[in-house]
């Protein structure tokens, strides 16, 4: 079991692929490092891919698990530090490396693209929560009253199984969304789970020009991948975006929020080898 201790926290990763070059993985809520595991015929030739269990997923630990802790926020710069000290001590030599994001795990690859730019060099985007927040996870995560009450309602599974179902009839998540939380939500654990996660990164906060600066200075190859009928994080996202950088790579599927399947493996695969040629 591959892990690296900082000084916060032990991290777990899974490895997959051959290739030379080094991809760092970030999934999505509800996963593990493995969910990449569909996208490894694309990228496995070209990369050797680090896919991480986030914070509250898999085998990765704070050493800190408080509530009180959890509260105050993931910090970018420090996790980009550790990042920056990950790869010092398994990949020395290595100077720049990609990124393969999804969803909330977009966050995590924002932190490096804003603290470690000079250290990237191509990004895979897909879904990306960060560039602009839900507004909805925003306020569970970052508003103090509507926090407290997201924590009891970790103890409440009636009232999380209304508010979904709310949620669906409003039409502010979809189906399949609403599939992907009532199973994430089934029991106490997993209901605690969600609201660490959401807590715990509510803190960062990107500023889309300072990103988009990064990526334009240091010429980042950045491809950003959307589901047409996303409504967590839709297309418009990256259509706006897009005006901000140099040389921008928007790509829209004809889906929702479930993006990392055997489809988009055989897109990116189609794409990098095209990119290869």
């Amino acid at each position: 079991m591959p892990i690296f201790k900082t000084a916060s926290s032990n991290l777990h990763y899974h490895e997959y692929g051959n290739g030379k070059e080094i991809l760092l993985a970030f999934h999505g809520f509800g996963m593990r490092g493995t969910q990449f595991k569909v996208l490894e015929e694309a990228f496995g030739q070209k990369y050797r891919i680090i896919s991480f269990d986030l914070f509250f997923h898999g085998e990765t630990r704070l050493n800190d698990n408080s509530v009180g802790h959890i509260r105050k926020g993931l910090d970018a710069r420090e996790f980009a530090a550790h990042i920056n000290q990950f790869l010092d001590a398994e990949f020395p030599g290595t100077e720049k490396v990609a990124l393969l994001s999804y969803s909330i795990g977009t966050r995590m690859a924002l932190c490096l693209i804003e603290n470690l730019p000079h250290r990237i060099a191509a990004t895979y985007l897909i879904a990306p929560d960060g560039i602009e927040p839900n507004r909805l996870l925003k306020l569970g995560g970052a508003n103090f009253v509507v926090n407290r009450i997201f924590y009891k309602l970790v103890y409440s599974p009636k009232t999380v199984t209304f508010c979904l179902n709310l949620l669906l009839k409003l039409n502010y998540i979809d189906e399949a969304i609403h599939r992907i939380l009532k199973a994430e939500f089934g029991t106490t654990e997993t209901r605690l789970t969600c609201y660490n996660t959401i807590t715990y990164y509510a803190q960062l906060k990107f500023n889309r020009k300072r990103i988009a600066e990064a990526i334009n200075t240091h010429k980042i190859d950045c491809h950003f991948y959307f589901g047409k009928k996303d409504k967590l994080f839709p297309s418009k996202i990256g259509e706006r975006f897009s005006t901000l950088l140099a040389d921008p790579n928007i790509h829209v599927f004809d889906g929702g929020h479930e993006l990392v399947n055997a489809e988009m493996n055989n897109y990116l695969a189609t794409q990098l080898k095209q990119h290869h040629d």
